[in-house]
């Protein structure tokens, strides 16, 4: 049985991922906080008794649960941040991996390669943004394939020895048949100020 695969790199864009991670930990720190200041606002006009080690206390009750809560949950409350952070880690890896994916393809095709294309996970965000990308380089290369052909057909007839005037005007006829191919295929794309 081969190697199972484990994922090593756990930040694929850390400014991005820090960011999210950062917003879903504070999401979780305001809630949490909302609901003490809701809870508290709604149960300030009542008394709590507790019993504590021998003690009877009587106090408002927001301020000893408060009390009560951060004493003997603290261990859960950084648990608790702590699982935040490494799902929402997890989580950000759905569309920070095909993010930086779309960049390394753009790159790649920024210098000429047409052969890339972009594959995602199957867990992976923006797969129908992916297709869209892989069917644009595909068409950019059947389009460009088409155009080298016919430039290849008008050098060769270019450098055909034949200086009789037949051969010379179906030369001509068959660069322009080409240029118009060429033409027709260029239609498609607009271009800036054009």
């Amino acid at each position: 049985m081969g190697k199972k695969w484990r994922r090593r790199n756990y930040f694929i864009k850390r400014d991005l991922q820090g960011r999210y991670i950062f917003t879903f930990f504070l999401f979780v720190v305001i809630g949490s906080i909302l609901f003490t200041v809701i809870f508290s606002l709604l149960s300030s006009n009542t008394l709590t008794v507790v019993y504590d080690n021998y003690n009877l206390r009587i106090g408002k009750t927001p301020l000893i649960l408060l009390k009560d809560i951060l004493s003997a949950q603290w261990i859960f409350i950084v648990f608790s941040g702590l699982v935040v952070v490494v799902l929402s880690m997890f989580l950000t890896h759905r569309f920070a991996g095909p993010l930086y994916r779309f960049e390394k393809t753009l790159e790649s095709l920024i210098e000429g390669n047409l052969k890339c294309r972009i594959h995602l996970r199957k867990k992976d965000e923006a797969k129908e943004m992916a297709d869209l990308f892989n069917v644009l380089i595909e068409r950019l290369t059947i389009n460009l394939k088409e155009i080298r052909r016919m430039s290849e057909d008008i050098q060769r007839t270019i450098s055909e020895p034949g200086v009789d005037r037949d051969a010379l005007l179906s030369s001509l006829g068959k660069i322009e048949e080409d240029n118009k191919r060429i033409r027709d295929i260029l239609k498609d794309y607009t271009l800036e100020n054009d």
